[in-house]
């Protein structure tokens, strides 16, 4: 059977129907569904805006990268700064140089990109250069 008949098939008794007519109720009917769509449509797209937005504030509560400077400006995360530092013998983990202490740079061993949450412990912590830091990037490099 080819195209051309199927699609003969399904036309022929709608022909039948020609002289059918929308009535005007049968039209306010269809603006009326029509308006109602769009109305639930345009909920939608707000609820839709909404949910992004909340999404996108709750990120930001959970993201390891804001925990982790929440943490490197609490007591607890300078204490450790300071020991750390001390632990290096005021030397970069990376090239092995002297490090001053206002500029050491706390590196994640495991960047956060690769390890989360999981990479917020002071175990994956290491103190290195500003540059040091930034060449290694997010890239795992043994600093041990």
């Amino acid at each position: 059977m080819c195209f051309t008949t199927i699609r003969c098939a399904f036309i022929k008794p709608f022909k039948q129907h020609e002289a059918i007519s929308m009535t005007e109720s049968s039209s306010d009917k269809l603006n009326q569904l029509y308006s109602e769509m769009l109305v639930l449509l345009q909920k939608e797209e707000k609820m839709r805006q909404e949910t992004e937005k909340l999404l996108a504030k709750a990120k930001k509560m959970i993201d390891p990268r804001n925990e982790f400077n929440k943490w490197l400006k609490s007591s607890e995360g300078k204490d450790w700064k300071k020991k750390q530092f001390e632990y290096q013998n005021g030397k970069c983990a990376s090239c092995g140089e002297t490090l001053r202490f206002a500029d050491a740079e706390v590196h994640h061993v495991l960047s956060l990109k690769e390890g989360g949450k999981t990479a917020n412990k002071p175990e994956n912590f290491k103190l290195l250069h500003p540059n040091c830091n930034r060449k290694i990037g997010s890239k795992f490099v043994n600093l041990d």
